[in-house]
């Protein structure tokens, strides 16, 4: 404000806008998931495939039977539980033999903790790729959790050996295993947001998701069936959202037969929450990865 000659009246001094120095706007990273990081995800798709064929050309680059692995291991795993549950224990399994119905079982078990598993130690395993180079982080686990693919589809192939060897038929009924796959999959991926991510900052999560998985494994419908467990835990048994996938998909394959809505819409609900969260923490804790990795 300056005054005039006669020091009467004040004059206002107008300045140029210009003439201010500009406000400095402090950003901070958006730390909670939106549409923005969908975008990113897609506009680094070529990593995403990247790191997809990396994982998988690793895990059998130097192994003498490739793949086999991928096969051998639910056959073992079905022989054995087969013997042990199967003669031994005599566990009922319907109208269905109990290898199919067990092995069934294990094909898309192995590919669910397998993809966990691995998901676990995507972001540690690759620490120059977290700390250097600037892209979605998540991108590391997706690739880890679809890497598992080949081995599962693989697996369902030997899985149609078995079904023909027994002389089980197929139905229409046999697509509900492409959206069941999906939920499995999408619920792989969430679980492996919450471990990959919890494992950046505490390395013990490495001992504790193979407890996890393997008490996972008896409290779901793998080696029996949900109707070979007493009615009145039914309810309690279809909370686990791998329950209404393994069921819906040996129902779908063996039975000829629609997945159980109810126990369906469980898993979905369960999927879904698992997923958003899962992201959202691994988002909120991306901020910290360089400087702990």
């Amino acid at each position: 404000m300056v005054y005039s000659s006669t020091g009467d009246l004040p004059k206002i001094l107008v300045l140029p806008l210009w003439t201010f120095p500009p406000m400095k706007r402090k950003i901070k990273p958006r730390s909670t998931p939106t549409v923005n990081h969908l975008r990113a995800i897609w506009h680094h798709r070529e990593i995403l495939y990247f790191l997809f064929w990396r994982d998988v050309k690793v895990r059998y680059k130097q192994a003498f039977f490739g793949i086999t692995w991928a096969i051998l291991t639910p056959i073992v795993q079905a022989l054995v539980f087969a013997l042990v549950f199967g003669v031994f224990f005599k566990i009922p399994s319907g109208q269905i033999p109990y290898l199919p119905l067990i092995f069934a079982g294990f094909v898309f078990w192995n590919f669910f903790s397998n993809a966990i598993s691995s998901a676990t130690f995507s972001l540690t395993s690759n620490t120059d790729l977290v700390t250097k180079a600037s892209f979605p982080k998540e991108i590391v686990v997706i690739a880890t959790v679809l890497a598992r693919l080949p081995d599962l589809l693989a697996s369902i192939i030997i899985l149609f050996v078995v079904l023909v060897f027994y002389h089980l038929p197929l139905s229409l009924d046999v697509f509900w295993i492409v959206p069941l796959l999906v939920i499995e999959i999408l619920l792989a991926l969430g679980i492996g947001f919450y471990a990959a991510a919890i494992n950046v900052y505490f390395r013990d999560i490495s001992a504790l998701v193979p407890l996890i998985l393997m008490a996972w494994l008896f409290l779901t419908p793998v080696i029996y069936t949900l109707d070979s467990i007493p009615a009145k835990f039914h309810l309690y048994a279809k909370l686990n959202p791998m329950t209404g996938v393994l069921e819906g998909i040996r129902s779908s394959l063996l039975l000829h037969q629609p997945p159980d809505v109810f126990a369906l819409l469980i898993s979905l609900a369960a999927t879904l929450f698992v997923l958003i969260s899962g992201y959202w923490l691994f988002k909120k804790l991306e901020r910290g990865f360089a400087d702990v990795i």
